[in-house]
């Protein structure tokens, strides 16, 4: 009865665990940044302003910030949390971009800059989730390409 209740008990605890990170989105916009980011500062009030055209839980926004290692560390939590920890994997330590990214195939869309344009971006994460906008935009012409991966393991 007793490697009962502890099997319940734990249960429970993971089922709690586990929902209090459940999302509703469809889709993340995960920005890449850090303090000494030149372009940084710029691009989040681009994505700030597109996020606030979106207006949608669908669309959830996430920071990945290599600042120093206690937001390093914070990052690493937030990327297991949402289940991004490839994208996290791949581009930690690079900075200067957003990822969008499917929340539920955990695929890598597009990725915009500061180069972009706010009205382009709010449609881009629009698109990706499958949100009405002004027009549809689509990845496949390599418009919203994503930067070379940051950490490569070599299969050693």
């Amino acid at each position: 009865m007793t490697k009962l209740t502890a099997l319940l008990g734990a249960a429970v605890l993971t089922l709690t665990a586990s929902s209090a990170y459940a999302s509703n989105a469809d889709v993340y916009v995960v920005t890449f940044r850090a303090d000494n980011c030149q372009t940084c500062s710029t691009m989040e009030n681009q994505v700030r302003n597109a996020m606030t055209m979106v207006n949608s839980a669908n669309v959830k926004e996430l920071t990945i910030d290599t600042t120093n290692a206690l937001k390093w560390e914070k990052s690493a939590h937030t990327a297991f949390d949402a289940d991004i920890v490839p994208q996290f994997n791949k581009w930690v330590g690079k900075t200067g971009f957003v990822a969008v990214v499917d929340a539920k195939t955990r695929r890598t869309i597009g990725c915009v800059t500061a180069k972009d344009d706010v009205y382009k971006m709010a449609n881009f994460f629009k698109s990706a989730a499958g949100l009405p906008s002004d027009r549809q935009i689509s990845n496949r012409n390599g418009q919203f390409r994503c930067p070379a991966a940051q950490n490569v393991d070599p299969g050693e």
